[in-house]
Protein backbone atom coordinates (compact mmCIF):
# COMPACT_ATOMS: atom_id res chain seq x y z
CA UNK A 1 0.00 0.00 0.00
CA UNK A 2 0.98 3.41 -0.83
CA UNK A 3 0.40 6.77 1.49
CA UNK A 4 0.97 9.92 0.47
CA UNK A 5 0.98 12.58 3.27
CA UNK A 6 2.29 15.58 1.60
CA UNK A 7 5.62 15.21 3.32
CA UNK A 8 6.47 12.12 3.62
CA UNK A 9 5.64 9.11 1.07
CA UNK A 10 5.79 5.82 2.99
CA UNK A 11 5.16 2.35 1.69
CA UNK A 12 3.88 -0.68 3.39
CA UNK A 13 2.93 -4.19 3.47
CA UNK A 14 2.36 -6.95 5.97
CA UNK A 15 6.02 -7.25 6.91
CA UNK A 16 7.48 -4.29 5.70
CA UNK A 17 7.56 -0.04 6.53
CA UNK A 18 9.70 2.29 4.13
CA UNK A 19 9.47 6.28 4.04
CA UNK A 20 10.85 8.49 1.73
CA UNK A 21 11.35 12.15 1.97
CA UNK A 22 9.53 14.59 -0.98
CA UNK A 23 10.79 17.46 0.16
CA UNK A 24 14.28 18.18 2.11
CA UNK A 25 14.53 18.54 5.43
CA UNK A 26 10.84 17.95 6.67
CA UNK A 27 10.42 16.66 10.16
CA UNK A 28 7.67 15.42 10.28
CA UNK A 29 7.29 11.82 9.58
CA UNK A 30 4.34 9.44 9.80
CA UNK A 31 5.03 6.00 10.52
CA UNK A 32 2.31 3.56 9.71
CA UNK A 33 2.53 0.07 10.87
CA UNK A 34 0.21 -2.87 9.80
CA UNK A 35 -1.20 -4.38 12.91
CA UNK A 36 -4.14 -7.27 12.76
CA UNK A 37 -5.70 -5.43 10.29
CA UNK A 38 -5.53 -1.63 11.73
CA UNK A 39 -2.80 0.59 9.92
CA UNK A 40 -1.54 3.20 13.55
CA UNK A 41 -0.37 6.23 12.34
CA UNK A 42 2.30 7.67 14.65
CA UNK A 43 4.29 10.72 14.54
CA UNK A 44 8.14 10.07 14.85
CA UNK A 45 10.82 12.53 14.89
CA UNK A 46 14.59 10.61 13.29
CA UNK A 47 17.62 11.89 15.13
CA UNK A 48 20.88 10.71 13.46
CA UNK A 49 24.52 9.75 15.08
CA UNK A 50 26.60 10.34 13.11
CA UNK A 51 29.06 7.65 12.50
CA UNK A 52 31.37 6.84 9.23
CA UNK A 53 27.85 6.02 7.06
CA UNK A 54 25.55 8.93 8.77
CA UNK A 55 22.69 6.65 7.13
CA UNK A 56 20.00 3.85 8.88
CA UNK A 57 21.89 1.60 6.92
CA UNK A 58 24.37 1.21 10.15
CA UNK A 59 21.01 1.20 12.21
CA UNK A 60 22.67 4.32 14.37
CA UNK A 61 19.18 6.65 13.80
CA UNK A 62 17.46 7.72 17.15
CA UNK A 63 13.50 7.59 16.65
CA UNK A 64 11.26 9.56 19.28
CA UNK A 65 7.87 8.61 18.91
CA UNK A 66 4.46 10.45 20.33
CA UNK A 67 1.32 8.96 19.75
CA UNK A 68 -1.01 6.42 21.85
CA UNK A 69 1.15 4.51 23.90
CA UNK A 70 -0.01 0.78 22.79
CA UNK A 71 0.94 2.09 19.23
CA UNK A 72 4.16 2.85 19.99
CA UNK A 73 4.76 -0.67 21.31
CA UNK A 74 2.99 -2.18 18.61
CA UNK A 75 5.86 -0.12 16.18
CA UNK A 76 8.60 -0.32 18.21
CA UNK A 77 9.54 -3.41 17.00
CA UNK A 78 10.03 -2.13 13.25
CA UNK A 79 11.30 1.04 14.28
CA UNK A 80 13.98 -0.76 16.02
CA UNK A 81 14.93 -2.88 13.12
CA UNK A 82 16.45 0.75 12.11
CA UNK A 83 17.55 2.49 15.13
CA UNK A 84 19.62 1.85 18.36
CA UNK A 85 17.44 3.16 20.37
CA UNK A 86 13.37 4.22 20.15
CA UNK A 87 12.06 6.76 23.02
CA UNK A 88 8.49 6.75 23.18
CA UNK A 89 7.84 11.07 24.46
CA UNK A 90 4.23 11.03 24.86
CA UNK A 91 1.43 12.83 22.80
CA UNK A 92 1.56 12.84 18.97
CA UNK A 93 3.90 15.81 18.60
CA UNK A 94 6.24 15.45 21.66
CA UNK A 95 8.89 13.15 19.11
CA UNK A 96 9.14 16.89 17.08
CA UNK A 97 9.95 18.71 20.34
CA UNK A 98 12.43 16.13 21.49
CA UNK A 99 14.21 16.33 18.29
CA UNK A 100 14.31 20.63 18.17
CA UNK A 101 15.65 20.70 21.78
CA UNK A 102 18.64 18.45 20.38
CA UNK A 103 19.48 19.71 17.49
CA UNK A 104 19.27 23.57 19.07
CA UNK A 105 21.62 22.33 21.87
CA UNK A 106 23.79 20.68 19.16
CA UNK A 107 24.00 23.95 16.82
CA UNK A 108 25.49 25.95 19.95
CA UNK A 109 27.85 23.06 21.44
CA UNK A 110 29.15 23.11 17.46
CA UNK A 111 29.40 26.70 17.31
CA UNK A 112 31.32 26.73 20.63
CA UNK A 113 33.42 24.23 19.78
CA UNK A 114 34.55 25.78 16.70
CA UNK A 115 35.29 29.02 18.09
CA UNK A 116 37.02 27.42 20.69
CA UNK A 117 39.41 25.37 18.77
CA UNK A 118 39.62 28.20 16.49
CA UNK A 119 40.68 30.67 19.20
CA UNK A 120 43.15 28.01 20.41
CA UNK A 121 45.22 27.87 17.12
CA UNK A 122 45.19 31.26 17.02
CA UNK A 123 47.03 31.43 20.04
CA UNK A 124 49.26 28.62 18.87
CA UNK A 125 48.41 25.15 20.64
CA UNK A 126 48.32 22.25 18.99
CA UNK A 127 44.48 21.50 17.60
CA UNK A 128 45.08 17.47 18.35
CA UNK A 129 46.55 18.77 21.80
CA UNK A 130 43.51 21.45 22.38
CA UNK A 131 41.06 18.59 21.61
CA UNK A 132 42.78 16.32 23.83
CA UNK A 133 42.62 18.99 26.73
CA UNK A 134 38.92 19.88 25.70
CA UNK A 135 37.88 15.92 25.84
CA UNK A 136 39.75 15.06 29.29
CA UNK A 137 38.25 18.79 30.86
CA UNK A 138 34.49 20.17 31.93
CA UNK A 139 34.57 21.29 28.09
CA UNK A 140 34.25 18.23 26.55
CA UNK A 141 31.05 17.65 24.80
CA UNK A 142 30.03 15.17 21.72
CA UNK A 143 31.24 17.98 18.91
CA UNK A 144 34.65 18.20 20.36
CA UNK A 145 35.01 14.45 20.92
CA UNK A 146 33.12 12.82 18.47
CA UNK A 147 32.83 15.10 15.40
CA UNK A 148 35.43 17.80 15.84
CA UNK A 149 34.59 20.40 13.04
CA UNK A 150 38.80 21.14 12.74
CA UNK A 151 40.26 19.46 10.21
CA UNK A 152 42.98 16.88 10.69
CA UNK A 153 41.83 16.48 14.49
CA UNK A 154 39.60 13.17 13.80
CA UNK A 155 39.25 10.81 10.79
CA UNK A 156 36.20 9.35 9.55
CA UNK A 157 34.04 12.59 10.00
CA UNK A 158 33.33 15.61 8.09
CA UNK A 159 35.96 17.82 8.61
CA UNK A 160 37.91 15.49 7.31
CA UNK A 161 36.34 15.19 3.93
CA UNK A 162 36.22 18.68 3.44
CA UNK A 163 32.94 18.47 5.71
CA UNK A 164 31.15 16.54 2.81
CA UNK A 165 28.30 14.17 4.32
CA UNK A 166 26.84 14.07 7.77
CA UNK A 167 23.99 16.94 8.55
CA UNK A 168 23.38 19.69 6.03
CA UNK A 169 23.73 23.28 6.97
CA UNK A 170 20.59 23.89 5.44
CA UNK A 171 18.79 21.22 7.18
CA UNK A 172 20.33 22.98 10.58
CA UNK A 173 19.40 26.22 9.39
CA UNK A 174 15.68 24.94 9.06
CA UNK A 175 15.54 23.08 12.36
CA UNK A 176 17.03 26.17 14.28
CA UNK A 177 14.17 28.05 13.15
CA UNK A 178 11.22 25.41 14.26
CA UNK A 179 13.23 26.22 17.10
CA UNK A 180 12.40 29.55 17.25
CA UNK A 181 8.90 29.35 15.87
CA UNK A 182 8.41 27.34 19.23
CA UNK A 183 10.02 29.55 21.29
CA UNK A 184 7.92 32.20 20.13
CA UNK A 185 5.15 30.55 20.66
CA UNK A 186 5.99 29.71 24.24
CA UNK A 187 7.17 32.90 25.28
CA UNK A 188 10.31 31.12 25.80
CA UNK A 189 13.94 33.17 25.87
CA UNK A 190 16.37 31.05 23.31
CA UNK A 191 19.71 33.85 23.01
CA UNK A 192 22.15 31.33 22.00
CA UNK A 193 19.66 29.44 20.07
CA UNK A 194 18.54 32.80 17.88
CA UNK A 195 22.42 33.62 17.85
CA UNK A 196 23.13 29.97 16.00
CA UNK A 197 20.26 30.34 13.41
CA UNK A 198 21.67 33.73 12.28
CA UNK A 199 25.01 31.64 12.13
CA UNK A 200 23.36 28.84 10.28
CA UNK A 201 21.34 30.98 7.59
CA UNK A 202 24.34 33.23 7.39
CA UNK A 203 26.67 30.06 6.40
CA UNK A 204 23.27 28.89 3.86
CA UNK A 205 23.67 32.35 2.22
CA UNK A 206 27.31 31.99 1.90
CA UNK A 207 28.12 29.15 0.27
CA UNK A 208 27.77 26.64 3.12
CA UNK A 209 24.02 25.37 2.03
CA UNK A 210 25.52 21.83 0.94
CA UNK A 211 27.83 21.39 3.60
CA UNK A 212 27.88 19.43 7.20
CA UNK A 213 26.96 21.54 9.46
CA UNK A 214 30.46 21.10 11.11
CA UNK A 215 31.50 23.97 8.37
CA UNK A 216 30.73 26.71 10.74
CA UNK A 217 34.57 26.21 11.27
CA UNK A 218 36.01 26.80 8.03
CA UNK A 219 32.97 29.66 8.15
CA UNK A 220 34.30 31.49 11.12
CA UNK A 221 38.11 31.21 9.75
CA UNK A 222 37.25 32.92 6.87
CA UNK A 223 34.59 35.69 8.75
CA UNK A 224 38.16 36.36 10.62
CA UNK A 225 39.33 37.74 7.96
CA UNK A 226 36.93 39.80 6.52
Amino acid sequence: MIKNYGMFLLIWDEDRIDFFGIKPGIVCLYVCVPVNCFTLVLHSEVVKTFKKYWSARAGNLTFMVGGVEQEFDAAKELLICMGSNVVYCGEVGTGQAAKICNNMLLAISMIGTAETMNLGIRLGLDPKLLAKILNMSSGRCWSSDTYNPVPGVMEGVPSANNYQGGFGTTLMAKDLGLAQISATNTKTPVPLGSQAHQIYRMMCAKGYALKDFSAVFQFLREEESL
